[in-house]
Order: C-alpha cells, then structure tokens, then sequence
C-alpha cells in the first residue's frame, strides 16, 4: 500500500507528466492562465466514485482546440461525424476503443458477441490481404500474420 499513488498524484502523473515528457508542462497539464485549453467532461468524479468503477469512467464531452471532437450522453451530436474504421474488418470497428465493455452488465456475454461478429467479418479480412498479396487467392490465410514480423 506505501506505493501505491493517490488518485491526486495518479491524475498530475496522467496530465501533467504527459505533458512533461513532451517538454510542453508550460502550456498542457493543467487549468491555468495560458495553458491550451483541451478538456473532457467525464462520466462520474474521478475523486468519489469507488474504485473498482474508474475504468469505467468515460468522457461524455471531449474538447480539442477549442472544437468539441467527442459527445456522448446529454453531449450526443455536438461533435462531427467521425470517419469509418478502416479496414472495414478491424477489430475496432467490431469491440470500439480502449475499455468498450459496458458496465455494469455480463461483460463476457458482450465480447462473445463481439467476438462471433468479428469471426463472420474474417472473410474480408481475408478479401483484403488476398488484395494486397499477402495471401495467395483462395489458398486461406497464411500461418502467421507478417504483421506481427
């Protein structure tokens, strides 16, 4: 426990500290008077909620250069459409982002569904790398991925 970090100290090493390793701590990291003003409105207090519940904290309002770039929630529509996920097959397109399990809810029931939906989308992996010559047409995929070389 004497090395774990508090949520104060967790958040500055998240804001902060990034900023810090990009040598930009004089304009990111914090709300001050000449700082850029990038901001997310999250879903719950990072500071109250319990703590088995912050990995399920999300932003429901993202501001970048001054432009929403994310709504959710009561936000729902404020930001432009994003661009589909491309390739079509990617696994983003089929689980969404970093943590996309929903909370509360049976978690493993939505990834097999998730992970169903992504087997049956194969076939245009397939199709793509079949297109690019990475896979010799109707031959099935390779043995190992070379994007994992």
């Amino acid at each position: 426990d004497h090395n774990r970090l508090d949520r104060e100290q967790a958040l500055e090493l998240y804001t902060l500290g990034g900023a810090r390793l990009t040598g930009e701590e004089a304009v990111k990291g914090r709300l001050t008077v000449g700082s850029y003003a990038d901001l997310a409105v999250l879903s719950a207090d990072y500071f109250t909620v319990p703590e088995a519940d912050i990995p399920h904290i999300e932003s429901v309002l993202t501001v970048v250069g001054g432009r929403i770039v994310h709504g959710a929630q009561e936000h729902q529509g404020l930001a432009p459409d994003l661009p589909s996920v491309t390739p079509a097959w990617s696994p983003v397109a089929r689980f969404g982002g970093y943590h996309a399990t929903p909370a509360p809810g049976p978690a493993g029931v939505h990834q097999a569904e998730r992970v169903t939906e992504a087997a049956v989308a194969s076939g245009e992996q397939l199709a793509w790398r079949e297109a690019r010559g990475l896979v010799p047409p109707g031959q099935g995929p390779a043995p190992l991925d070379p994007c994992f070389f």
